[in-house]
């Protein structure tokens, strides 16, 4: 069932691995369709020169899915939103899934225009391509973030394939500018991000049920960039349908690699991960890679937005971890050691508790 380079996904049409402009690829690729997937999403990672707000992460999917191994019918009202700035201080999280319907979220057909409102106010709002304007805030207009993206280059992603599904991605590299507002300061920020577009095809499979993964996204000092995954079985082993890295370099060529190995995973006191380091090849490239967790993503300053928000890390497997760290990139006979910095996700199934509001009451 592996998703090779060059083999298509069942998802997203377009050979899987292969980077290119954003202009080349169809505009289903970006654009939402609710007439065909129950479940889909948009989420950035964005990294900004900011030492006052270094990161921030957003997004939605509308729709649950069955991403576990139980027999759990998904609700197709629910609605996962994330608005999480991280200061240097630590991370401000507005987490109100499962209050809003999916079925609110208007999307135009054709086209990027993505709307939430709710009793008047505006919660959400994204439009326009390549250059897409966003805007997102908390109910209670604690929050806020005011975005322009420049979509540049995109790829297809492997599918990833669970007991009750098939969850599928296309993952973009942008240009971010704007400002985000906490508590009445707004900060001006700019930088870059990774932004990806979710689907999910309700599937039975018989495959290892994916109970931990690492997805680290880092930018290099020269303009080149990379993200990739490593996902892990119950029993602790690599799953090499969903290991795989994409680096992209400043002129938007991109490697491929499926030869890819964590090489040292430490977790901190919450079980959340702290540092690690892995590699990638492929014919003539080698990446090593070593992070570490920065201090803003050590402590949760505030979470807010529904009656079951987590107020500690350890509830909270996927709190956005903001990196520090280094790349060796060997191409052909030249060696490169990069600066880098970027945002990850560390999933941990033994951390994060089923939601109530994703299952359907039928």
């Amino acid at each position: 069932m592996s998703t090779l380079p060059g083999r298509s996904s069942e998802v997203f049409a377009g050979e899987v691995g292969a980077v290119a402009p954003v202009e080349r690829f169809d505009p289903s690729h970006y654009f939402l369709d609710p007439t065909s997937f129950s479940s889909e999403g948009l989420w950035a990672f964005c990294c900004f020169d900011s030492a006052e707000i270094p990161a921030l992460r957003l997004g939605f999917q509308r729709g649950g899915f069955n991403g576990g191994p139980g027999e759990r019918v998904p609700s197709p009202h629910f609605l996962q939103l994330h608005l999480e700035p991280i200061t240097a201080a630590g991370a401000i999280l507005w987490l109100p899934s499962g209050t809003y319907d999916a079925c609110a979220v208007r999307v135009a057909r054709g086209t990027m225009d993505i709307v939430l409102e709710h009793e008047g106010q505006r919660i959400f709002r994204l439009h326009g391509w390549p250059t897409v304007e966003c805007e997102f805030r908390s109910s209670d207009g604690e929050l806020e973030a005011r975005l322009t993206f420049d979509f540049r280059f995109g790829v297809v992603l492997p599918d990833c394939h669970l007991p009750h599904c098939l969850f599928g991605m296309w993952e973009a590299v942008t240009r971010v500018a704007g400002t985000v507002r906490v508590a009445g300061r707004t900060v001006p920020v700019s930088g870059r991000a990774f932004v990806d577009h979710t689907r999910v095809i309700p599937k039975r499979q018989a495959v290892a049920m994916r109970t931990r993964y690492l997805y680290t996204t880092l930018h290099l000092e020269d303009g080149s960039g990379l993200f990739g995954y490593h996902s892990f079985d119950v029993a602790g082993h690599p799953i090499d349908d969903y290991c795989f890295g994409v680096f992209i370099d400043p002129d938007g060529r991109g490697i491929y690699a499926t030869d890819v190995v964590l090489t040292r995973l430490r977790r901190d006191t919450d079980s959340v991960g702290a540092a690690w380091a892995f590699q990638w090849s492929a014919p003539e490239f080698l990446l090593a890679a070593d992070v570490e967790v920065g201090e803003g993503s050590a402590a949760i300053l505030k979470c807010w937005g529904a009656a079951d928000a987590p107020q500690t890390r350890r509830e909270l497997s996927i709190l956005p971890l903001v990196l520090r760290g280094t790349v060796t990139v060997s191409s052909g006979p030249r060696t490169t050691v990069l600066k880098a910095n970027g945002l990850a996700e560390y999933f941990d199934a033994g951390l994060w508790p089923a939601d109530k509001a994703a299952l359907s009451s039928s």
